[in-house]
């Protein structure tokens, strides 16, 4: 209401109207005191009342010509406000026409109203007026919905359930969903990945009136996206296999010629030493194999709160590393495998236990936090650090750094935090290394006899 009486088009109808009836009241009280004039007047006062009804009738015929005149004004005042909304209609009309994505509108019983060229195009229907929502989107195959507090990587379903649900919250509830994916087939068999946003369509005074659906084409995009994952996983691939063909070719030469020097020596005692060092390279290929195949081997794994401090302590005690715990609270506890985890974190140890300059020990310094949206764990070394070409690349399998590393003690803590639902970053800036780690919500030390009664 406050928006009508704002309008100035309804304050000027407003003012020609009150001008209009102040006329007409002057009008009708001009008349009867022309009437009470002519009753009362003798005939002596014929001239007079001639004179007065001249005046009266004169005044009249002004009145009426000012209504007539804003009776013109008012009548090109709502011409111009016809003109006004015709130009906006077709200026509308003219964008979702024009408009490269396409837009589909939806009343509040998820029917068609409105589909500009676009979104006909991209959902291959000619006229899409009247269908309901079930029927347009009835070729989704699946549904890549955006992440919520309760799923970090996004739902995905089968089927177009999702994206219906999603129409109907904002008819209901005004609702916006950002950032759905969807795989979809148009009714002439042509596949197509569809970026789909769903939004409230709401009136002047806040009413429902439908849902908009604004429909990108994403299918390019992803078929590049897909492109280049392939082609990283290849290159990868290929880094992996010449790693394991150097790790192999190089025991296989050690061992190759310490056999042909063990067929001409006499000596047993040299005998056995080249007997050991042929059994130690031995031994190291069977650890790469067995590296690579608790990389690359899927592993089920348990679930039970275990205490941070504690079980990084013992990590850096067999890694012989002097663990400075300053900046990390007596009590943290997260829930995971607790093989998986020491492994994780004695390999970063050793990492950095390796890492050291000549004449220094080993000295990590480990800060800890836990909050409402998950722990933090940060383990910084004294080491000579990583050069800056090579951060992006050490989580890599076989790339290393290092004349007898094996390149796949990162990449398993890569894989062994992943798994945990965690992240892993690193930064160097000469000087030494930080890993940080970060893990899912935090349990408190209250909720063990929980979450250790809970099955698997």
């Amino acid at each position: 209401m406050i928006q009508i009486l704002q309008n100035p088009f309804f304050i000027k109808l407003g003012l020609i109207l009150f001008m209009f009836m102040a006329g007409l009241a002057v009008v009708i009280i001009g008349l009867r005191f022309l009437r009470k004039l002519l009753v009362s007047n003798s005939e002596d006062d014929k001239p007079r009342v001639a004179l007065d009804s001249a005046f009266s009738l004169s005044a009249y015929e002004g009145v009426i010509r000012k209504m007539k005149e804003q009776e013109k004004e008012l009548e090109r005042l709502r011409r111009a406000e016809r003109d006004q909304a015709n130009a906006s209609a077709s200026m509308s009309e003219a964008v979702l026409s024009n408009l490269g994505s396409g837009v589909v509108l939806f009343n509040n019983a998820n029917l068609v109203r409105q589909a500009n060229p676009s979104a006909k195009t991209l959902l291959g229907y000619a006229s899409a007026f009247g269908l309901h929502s079930r029927d347009i989107f009835r070729g989704v195959s699946k549904v890549r919905m955006p992440a919520s507090p309760t799923s970090a990587k996004g739902d995905e379903s089968d089927g177009a359930g999702q994206l219906l649900k999603a129409i109907d919250a904002a008819i209901r509830q005004g609702t916006q969903v950002r950032r759905i994916e969807a795989d979809y087939r148009t009714p002439a068999g042509e596949a197509r990945v569809l970026g789909i946003t769903i939004s409230p369509v709401r009136g002047a005074q806040g009413e429902a009136l439908g849902a908009a659906a604004l429909i990108s084409d994403l299918t390019e995009i992803t078929q590049l996206s897909q492109q280049m994952r392939l082609r990283e996983s290849m290159a990868a691939l290929g880094e992996m296999s010449a790693g394991i063909a150097h790790e192999f070719k190089s025991s296989l030469a050690t061992i190759s010629g310490y056999a042909q020097m063990l067929q001409k020596e006499s000596d047993p005692k040299t005998s056995n030493q080249f007997a050991g060092k042929i059994a130690g390279e031995t031994a190291s290929l069977a650890r790469i194999v067995n590296d690579f195949l608790n990389f690359a081997r899927p592993q089920g794994l348990a679930r039970e709160p275990l205490d941070l401090r504690k079980m990084l302590e013992d990590c850096a005690e067999e890694a012989q590393v002097q663990l400075d715990t300053e900046k990390c609270p007596a009590e943290i506890i997260v829930l995971g495998d607790p093989t998986a985890l020491r492994q994780a974190f004695s390999n970063l140890l050793r990492n950095s236990a390796e890492a050291l300059r000549p004449g220094e020990s080993a000295k990590v310094t480990l800060a800890a936090s836990a909050t409402a949206a998950g722990t933090t764990v940060a383990l910084t070394d004294n080491g000579t650090g990583i050069a800056q070409e090579q951060l992006s690349r050490i989580f890599i399998p076989f790339f290393t750094t290092k004349p007898e590393g094996t390149g796949l003690g990162l990449a398993l803590v890569h894989r062994i935090i992943s798994e945990h639902g965690g992240t892993i970053n690193v930064s160097s800036n000469g000087t030494g290394t930080t890993f940080t780690l970060a893990f899912p919500p935090s349990i408190s030390a209250g909720n063990r006899a929980n979450i250790a009664a809970q099955p698997e």
